[in-house]
């Protein structure tokens, strides 16, 4: 389909605006300037064919109602339509008189096309250009990636398959995984299964729960009285524990306190005491200030000494300061003066220079003759204007000496027109898609065939043969369900004999440990001990004295019986005082040798339980193998073995699918072989001779590249016809411009003749003499003002430098003699440094003054408070004094009176002591829990540190034991608990069944979602792939000849090679033979692919369909011109099946169509 003319009654900034579109041009450039409205065009090319959008933004001049388009459009086959185009919802389609049309008018015309597949495929500009070489770069060349790209005008294609392939990926693969929502919400499923069957109620199991409940009940109370014992004897322990110290301390703080009453009796209060120090301090610190205000003073005074004044220089101060600041002024002026004389000289010179250049005597000259502004200009402009004439005179001169034709090249074979081929082709336009069809389909077979293979052997177990697995009969998914249920009761009576055994062998080694605490304490006999060693001494005294015959004489037997008789009655007392002391450890162990005998057979019974359940394990496995026998499979765990049937029946509904595909495929053979007989027909009629036996899909490729190179031949001779043409057009031009350039050259000249006199030139003169003298007189005023400026500085600067000479020399005689001589700035210089010091001096002394004044009152005032402090110490000390001096000479009668530092000292001491004691006893009483001081002493003295240590200790192993008990009694009694609350609430099998028929609703969801995400990815790879399957050979050819062209000869072509992963890549073919990859090729490079592969799809498709024109809009504009250019042949080179209109605010771009396109371009400006 073409447009012949297009008609902007109403929209954007156009009002009764048509664009005509010539028939015969192979291009049309359609040239608007900025606000030109060139994007409106544009717009209104896409508003014609589907309809002007609702809320449109070319309605700016217009109102939305009154927008109009029009259009004659031309097809393929020579139909005609003119129609119009109004703004609206419905029937918006009119003919001329403003009559309804059909909405399917257009229908003939588009081919099926929507606006957004319009948009995509027919349109393209510069950023979609460049979008799209990226995307292949992305692709890293893919083929059928990068010809999909090319088509579809689509991108990001690639990452959106793979987003869709791993959100698929995240609900279901083959194998579980946790993370996969699918099975997680198939665990929910089978949680709420497990819980259905937990939740039915029995009789039995009812009492068996309450028993259970019970029997941990009693367990739990027998714990609880046993906890609250040692919680007891803890208390008691670690109380005597905390005690220990502190009365160590309190008696350690009671016998030092004692022992400093004794040495130093008396008592003073604390307040006396405190009163003491701060005298004390008071007095020395009054001593010290005075001490160092004397030192002060004296520092002072001998400083004042050597410090003399020179009170002359100070009185002038001012007057030297003002001429010290001088010296950089004066200092500066003098380094200037001479550079400033050299820059005077040289301005004089430049000005010589300058008069030289224009030709006048000297400087004065200069000044008098000058151009005036208007003069200059005048000449300037001349200048300008003939070096444009002469440029443009010898541009028109080559021009028409290049433009000379030479002789024209006879074609190798007269051009056919292929446009009866091309009809013919079209009607067999669906043979391509069946054989891609048919390749695709037998791939698939094959892929999913192999893949099925793979997949059920990986399978655990694996499936060696899957077609002979689906005629065994496996166990149903209800057999399986109920083995299951067997094993996990089987697993929750074996858990539950796990933890009996833990809890009853922990508990009979605690009971172990206690014995062997009690035992290694010391010997502890026991009551069948005291009956034994009764039953002994009761023996030896009704034996009597011949219970030992054998013995020398009779005294000696009687002896001997009273002897043995004796140790035996010692041994039972010993005993029966032993067990008495130690009743309660006597007690404790008979009770833990009780438990432990109990202990003992609970764990052997917990053995024999576990032992029991292994066998019916063992029996349950065995029947779980037996229902898989048939199958041939070693079965995996039930769980597993449900999950594995699932797959297996999935694996043979995709084989099913499979043999569903084999028998489309072989239809799509039997059609495509059908249609051999009509190709060999066609190839006949192009002249191509065909092997025997080709494939038809290979033989239409064939026809269809036969059919481009006749295109191609024929298009060339019309080409070659439209150049001459403009050839002769563009030399009949070229002429006329050259005789109006020279006749502009002469009026020229006269002007020029005129104007040189002003700038001191005689009319010979040329351009670039007139440049010269140009620059000369532009140079003269600013070297003429300098001149006179740096004179005058000249001048103030000397008058500056001797005034500040007279001045200095002047104060240096009258305030320091002794350096006149010296130059004015030095001799400044060393009085200044003398003023500086002077100040100092001034200053300093000043300072001391102050300072001497101030020690001299620091030290009055020490004086004074020093008196006052000791004063009060001394009054202070009087109190107590005849009442201290009567207790030290008592107590030390040579000794003299105490100082008062000492006394204070040992008073602080003795009441700190008093303090600590105190402390002692309030912390005592804190912690002792209300037991008084002398129990705890008591309790204290029949035990020592160890002893508790180890009392505790055992304390602590009794209650970590009986804390695993009892966490096992509450953890039996809770359990049974909350089954026997689910059992009587009767809502437990209720609501998981609900949970059960969520999960389903979830299951179903999660595969819905799934099969919807596989599908999407899976169409994106299907339309990849046939589009490198069906399209690949006759496409790349074409593109590789337009990519040829457009890259003016360096690629030859395009070619595929294949990576490491045998995947088919797009790659361009240098005229060497060397492959380029996608990623080796420059940014510009990719951006001339990308093109050639559009057009060469647009041409295949105009081949098969009806095609829309190809817009592009400035689509050259990251291209060099030599680009450019190559881009516009190319646009051109498929503008015999498809209309390609290009719209460009570049005139440069229209130009260059001109000159390499000739007649064949159509250049429209709006």
């Amino acid at each position: 389909m073409r447009i012949l003319a297009l008609d902007l009654e109403r929209y954007g900034p156009f009002t009764d605006r048509t664009v005509r579109f010539r028939e015969d041009a192979r291009l049309h450039v359609v040239l608007g300037a900025n606000e030109a409205g060139k994007s409106s065009a544009l717009a209104a090319v896409t508003d014609l064919l589907f309809g002007i959008e609702e809320r449109t933004r070319y309605a700016f001049r217009h109102d939305m109602p009154a927008l109009r388009l029009g259009a004659e459009i031309r097809a393929a086959d020579g139909r005609r339509l003119r129609f119009r185009r109004r703004k609206g919802r419905k029937n918006t389609l009119v003919d001329a008189a403003d009559s309804g049309l059909p909405d399917d008018s257009l229908a003939p015309f588009l081919g099926g096309l929507s606006r957004e597949v319009f948009c995509r495929a027919f349109g393209l500009d510069a950023a979609s250009l460049r979008a799209g070489a990226a995307e292949m770069l992305e692709a890293e060349g893919e083929l059928g990636a990068s010809l999909f790209a090319a088509a579809s005008g689509l991108r990001g294609y690639r990452a959106l398959q793979g987003r869709l392939e791993e959100e698929a990926a995240g609900i279901f693969m083959p194998r579980a995984a946790r993370e996969r929502t699918f099975y997680q919400a198939l665990g929910r499923y089978e949680e709420a299964r497990k819980a259905i069957r937990q939740g039915e109620l029995r009789a039995g199991d009812w009492r068996d729960l309450n028993e259970e409940i019970a029997e941990a009940g009693t367990r739990l109370d027998a714990i609880h009285a046993e906890r609250r014992r040692i919680a007891g004897a803890q208390a008691r322990l670690a109380r005597l524990k905390r005690v220990a110290p502190l009365i160590q301390a309190l008696d350690a703080a009671d016998e030092a306190a004692a022992r400093d009453e004794a040495d130093r009796p008396g008592q003073w209060t604390d307040a006396w005491i405190d009163a003491l120090g701060a005298r004390i301090a008071a007095e020395q610190a009054a001593r010290d200030g005075a001490v160092r205000a004397a030192e002060v003073l004296d520092r002072a005074e001998q400083e004042l000494a050597a410090l003399p004044l020179d009170e002359g220089l100070l009185a002038r101060a001012e007057a030297v300061l003002e001429a010290f600041r001088g010296i950089a002024r004066h200092d500066k002026d003098a380094q200037d003066l001479p550079r400033i004389r050299a820059e005077a000289d040289g301005l004089g010179l430049d000005l010589a220079r300058l008069a030289a250049r224009i030709g006048l005597p000297d400087a004065a000259a200069l000044k008098s003759r000058q151009p005036s502004d208007a003069a200059r200009s005048r000449v300037e402009g001349l200048v300008r204007e003939g070096r444009a004439l002469a440029a443009e005179i010898a541009r028109l001169t080559r021009d028409a000496a290049g433009a000379r034709p030479g002789p024209e090249a006879a074609p190798p074979e007269p051009a056919i027109d292929p446009a009866p081929l091309r009809a013919d082709l079209r009607a067999l336009a669906g043979l391509r898609g069946e054989v891609a069809r048919r390749d695709e389909i037998d791939a698939t077979v094959r892929r999913e065939a192999g893949l099925l293979w793979l997949q059920a052997g990986r399978l655990s177990p694996p499936v060696p043969d899957l077609a002979a697995l689906a005629q065994v009969a496996l166990p149903a998914p209800e057999a399986i369900a109920r083995h299951r249920r067997a094993f996990e009761a089987l697993e929750r009576r074996r858990e539950r004999a796990l933890e009996r055994q833990a809890a009853t062998a922990q508990a009979a080694a605690a009971t172990r440990l206690r014995l062997r605490l009690r035992e290694g304490a010391g010997p502890l006999p026991s009551l069948a001990d005291l009956a034994r060693l009764r039953a002994e001494r009761d023996a030896l005294i009704e034996a009597g004295p011949g219970a030992e015959p054998g013995r020398r004489s009779h005294e000696d037997a009687r002896e001997a019986v009273r002897e043995a008789v004796r140790e035996a009655v010692m041994a039972a007392d010993r005993a029966a005082d032993d067990l008495v002391r130690d009743a309660a450890r006597a007690a404790e162990q008979a009770a833990d040798r009780v438990r432990l005998e109990a202990e003992t057979e609970e764990v052997e019974a917990a053995d024999r339980d576990l032992a029991a359940i292994e066998t019916a394990r063992a029996e349950a496995e065995a029947a779980w193998q037996a229902a898989w026998l048939p199958a041939g499979l070693a079965a995996a765990p039930p769980a597993e073995m449900a999950a594995w049937l699932g797959e297996v029946q999935t694996l043979l509904d995709a084989l099913a699918a499979v043999e569903t595909q084999s028998i489309e495929q072989r239809r799509l053979v039997e059609r495509v072989e059908a249609a051999r007989a009509p190709l060999a027909a066609l190839a006949a009629r192009a002249g191509l001779d065909l092997l025997p036996g080709l494939d038809p899909g290979l033989i239409l490729a064939r026809i269809e590249e036969r059919v481009a190179a006749l295109g191609e031949a024929w298009e060339r001779a019309r080409e070659a016809e439209g150049r001459a043409r403009a050839a002769a057009e563009q030399a009949a031009r070229r002429a006329a411009d050259l005789a109006e350039a020279r006749a502009r050259e002469a009026v020229w000249r006269e002007a020029w003749g005129r104007a040189l006199p002003l700038i001191g030139l005689d009319g010979a003169a040329g351009p670039d003499e007139a440049d010269s003298a140009l620059a000369a007189w532009a140079a003269v005023p600013a070297a003429l003002a300098a001149l006179e400026h740096q004179q005058r500085r000249i001048a103030g600067l000397s008058r500056d430098m001797e005034a500040y000479r007279a001045g200095a020399d002047a104060l240096v005689a009258a305030l320091a003699p002794d350096l006149v001589g010296l130059p004015s700035t030095a001799a400044m210089k060393a009085l200044h440094g003398r003023l500086g010091e002077a100040q100092e001096r001034r200053a300093r002394r000043t300072d001391l003054e102050r300072r001497r004044r101030e020690a001299a009152e620091a030290l009055a005032a020490a004086e004074a408070a020093r008196g006052t402090a000791s004063a009060a110490l001394a009054g202070h000390l009087a109190e107590v004094r005849a009442e201290s001096r009567a207790e030290t000479r008592a107590e030390h009668p040579d000794g003299p009176a105490e100082e008062p530092a000492a006394l204070h000292a040992r008073l602080t001491a003795r009441r700190a002591l008093r303090q600590a004691l105190e402390s002692r006893r309030a912390d005592l009483a804190r912690v002792s829990d209300g037991v008084a001081e002398a129990e705890l002493r008591a309790d204290l003295a029949g035990t020592s540190p160890d002893a508790i240590e180890a009392a505790l200790r055992g304390l602590a192993l009794e209650e970590e034991a009986l804390d695993q008990r009892g966490k096992a009694a509450f953890a039996d009694r809770d359990r049974a608990e909350r089954r026997r609350e689910e059992l009587a609430g009767g809502t437990g099998a209720e609501l998981a069944l609900a949970q059960r028929k969520a999960a389903e609703a979830e299951l179903a969801g999660e595969a819905r979602r799934w099969a919807v995400l596989r599908l999407a990815g899976l169409l994106i790879g299907t339309a990849i792939g046939r589009q490198r399957a069906g399209q690949q050979d006759p496409l790349l050819t074409r593109a590789g000849a337009l990519f040829s062209g457009l890259t003016g000869g360096a690629f030859a072509g395009l070619a595929q090679d294949y990576d490491a992963g045998d995947e088919p890549r797009l790659t361009g073919r240098r005229a060497s033979g060397e492959l380029v990859p996608v990623d080796g090729l420059s940014e510009g490079t990719r951006d001339q692919l990308y093109l050639a592969l559009r057009l060469a799809y647009l041409e295949d498709y105009a081949a098969r369909a009806e095609p829309a024109p190809f817009v592009g809009d400035d689509l050259f504009l990251t291209f060099d011109d030599a680009r450019t250019a190559h881009g516009l042949e190319a646009l051109a080179a498929i503008g015999a099946r498809v209309q390609p209109i290009l719209f460009t605010h570049h005139r440069h771009v229209a130009d260059l169509a001109r000159s390499r396109l000739g007649a064949a371009v159509d250049v429209l400006e709006l």
